[in-house]
């Protein structure tokens, strides 16, 4: 069976033909799928892609190339499923050759869970040009048999759609190609039984940042896709409440933030005041964590407890609470006393108690660096007060747990390389030449299975301890006495196996700090293309205790490790205050590499410049975490060969800090 598919305008048609499959369509455990075919068999002599594009363009079908008939995003069930189609046109109008079209349906009859979910599955999918969805939030599917030529019921009862270039001799190599994709993908419960009901989430600090550079376009994206109606509180002013984003909330609810202990009643005066049912409430910040609790406790809304959330928010009663030998000070003159009596022993760590980012946070390798340590801590941004704490040596790890009733749902770890206080350290230089902001993390960790069985365990437990049974964690962590230990190879650092004659202990888990949310943007968005799982929208779902859709979109690719690939988060670091600069206004610094390097593009999921050209950057030495931009890249290959790429880029990152 054949299909005539023209692509038209003022200024004539471009006819495509479309193949339907002589076989049986494929299918998985979750979905089903029809493959079409599509080429293009002959164009008006008139016909070019710029007048295309700044003319209405109409799509026309028939089974007979004299009896084309208009379609529109209604026969094809919905303006994502019209939209999908033209660029699948337009993209064999503009490449020629071939083009396979994928349209994934469910294989169920129900409702989706996550109206986009399949793009966020198929993120960085081998030879996939295109992944769009045609659904909508909590849509239903009824699981529908396609017969062959009725292309407006194989659009409409599609959940997404796929395009791939292929070649007449690879369609049956490349369809397999995408079942095993698709069954290593959507290896969930993608669609529930249970009907949905109206969801309505208040939160508290409305996103950090901008829209297209914070947190912000993660969670409203992810919120929409939910079907989750947000009431934002925030300080009167901030971005949520200009026009523009009004789509993005169901309503701005201008509130003073504070910390004192007034404030809970206040959010919950002001939800009442609203006058609409809330079925839960949130915030992402750890400021006003507790504050969010209480007034979830007085407003009989899911939460975790806030006696839990004032330790873990807290890092001088988390170390209290682990054992560590640790130190509360508010001064230089407190931090001397304690080095002088209190037996901690060098090298220690200091750092803010309510510090994020790594600000402010120095390893100090003798008494007369103390100063130094104190004087780093900004305490407009962090407060006065500090923790003076032993310092382990042992490999970092950033470890994202996903909890449910103290179900472990989900656990991942990836390194975090030595930072450049740990090589301070190494020359005498502690608390002077370096820090502990991040510079890369590598997903998978390397670290051996027991280890990180170990670190699953026992941070698990600490959670367990303070109360926190529920919720998106992300945890920073050492291994002690760990087997592993960095070193460089041919100009690679990485974990490599201590010498046997110097490993004797036993290695045990070294907790450093827990942030009760999903961890920053760069992290989480590593981790959602190298496991297929977006916390920020897990984090949405908890406090509307929405245990079905949790468990589902907490599930991994299903690969040995969970993992698609190997995959490195590189920040860019600003090593001084100044202007930035480059050459092209319109082209910030990640962009010109790729466009200059375009084979890098294939290993590069996530490429962020974080300020424009022109723009004051602030001296990172005065204990502010800067960052120009970064890349996720990533390597099917091996994990040295993701760091190899990553050396290549910051390489060729080209930009100035002008200081004139």
């Amino acid at each position: 069976m054949k299909n005539v598919i023209a692509l038209g305008c003022d200024e004539g048609l471009v006819c495509f033909e479309l193949d339907w499959p002589d076989t049986c369509p494929s299918s998985g455990t979750h979905w089903q799928s029809i493959d079409f075919v599509l080429h293009e068999i002959r164009r008006s002599p008139d016909f070019c892609l710029a007048k295309l594009e700044q003319s209405p363009h109409r799509i026309y079908v028939s089974t007979y190339p004299e009896n084309l008939q208009e379609t529109s995003a209604t026969e094809l069930g919905s303006l994502e499923a019209f939209g999908f189609l033209f660029e699948c046109l337009k993209s064999v109008y503009v490449h020629g050759g071939l083009r396979m079209i994928r349209l994934v349906l469910p294989k169920t009859e129900g409702y989706i869970i996550r109206s986009d979910i399949i793009p966020l599955r198929m993120v960085d999918c081998p030879n996939l040009e295109l992944a769009t969805s045609f659904s909508q939030p909590r849509q239903h599917f009824s699981a529908d048999t396609i017969t062959s030529g009725d292309l407006s019921s194989a659009f409409s009862s599609a959940a997404g759609g796929l395009l791939i270039p292929t070649t007449q001799s690879g369609i049956k190599f490349n369809s397999r190609l995408l079942d095993a994709e698709l069954n290593t993908r959507l290896s969930l419960p993608w669609l529930t039984a249970t009907p949905p009901h109206p969801q309505r989430l208040a939160m508290l600090c409305g996103g950090r940042n901008d829209f297209e550079n914070g947190t912000g376009k993660r969670i409203y994206s992810a919120a929409k896709a939910l079907g989750i109606s947000m009431v934002v509180l925030d300080a009167p002013g901030h971005w949520i409440e200009l026009p523009e984003y009004s789509h993005l909330r169901e309503v701005f609810l201008p509130i003073e933030l504070s910390r004192g202990p007034e404030f809970p009643q206040r959010i919950v005066d002001m939800l009442e005041a609203y006058g609409k049912k809330i079925d839960g409430i949130i915030t992402f910040f750890e400021s006003y964590l507790v504050a969010v609790a209480t007034a979830a406790e007085i407003m009989g809304l899911p939460t975790q407890p806030p006696e839990a959330y004032a330790i873990a928010t807290d890092k001088y009663k988390t170390s209290v609470h682990e054992g560590h030998k640790t130190f509360l000070a508010h001064n230089l003159e407190e931090a001397v006393s304690i080095s002088q009596d209190a037996g901690l022993p060098y090298p220690l760590i200091v750092k803010p108690c309510r510090g994020w980012s790594s600000e402010g946070v120095t390893l100090v390798s003798k008494p007369e660096d103390l100063s130094s340590a104190v004087a780093a801590i900004d305490t407009s941004r962090h407060g006065t007060a500090f923790v003076m704490e032993e310092y382990c040596s042992g490999p970092e790890v950033d470890a994202n747990l996903v909890l449910l009733d103290d179900e472990l749902l989900f656990f991942e770890v990836s390194d975090d390389l030595p930072k450049s206080a740990e090589a301070a350290g190494e020359s005498g230089e502690a608390g002077k030449a370096g820090n502990f902001v991040e510079t890369t993390n590598i997903l998978p960790s390397a670290l051996p299975s027991a280890e990180l069985a170990l670190l699953r365990d026992e941070l698990h437990q600490s959670l367990r301890r303070m109360g926190l049974t529920s919720g998106m964690y992300h945890l920073e962590a050492r291994v002690k006495d760990s087997s592993m230990e960095y070193t460089l190879t041919k100009g690679i650092i990485d974990l490599s196996p201590v010498p046997s004659q110097q490993h004797q202990k036993p290695p045990s888990s070294w907790l450093i700090e827990i942030n009760p949310r999903p961890p920053g943007v760069q992290t989480s968005d590593a981790s959602q293309s190298t496991y297929g799982i977006d916390f920020w929208g897990l984090g949405l779902l908890f406090p509307l205790d929405d245990k079905e859709r949790l468990k589902s979109l907490s599930t991994p690719f299903s690969t040995e490790t969970g993992a698609q690939y190997w995959s490195k988060i590189i920040f860019i670091p600003v090593e001084k205050e100044g202007v930035l600069w480059y050459d092209d206004v319109d082209v910030n610094p990640c962009q010109e590499l790729l466009n200059r390097i375009p084979e890098l593009r294939q290993c590069v999921s996530t490429a962020v410049c974080l300020w424009k050209k022109g723009d004051r950057l602030p001296d990172p030495s005065i204990g502010t975490t800067v960052w120009m931009g970064y890349f996720v890249v990533f390597s099917r290959l091996g994990r040295r060969h993701v760091q190899e790429i990553a050396n290549l880029l910051m390489e060729e990152i080209r930009f100035e800090i002008r200081t004139e």
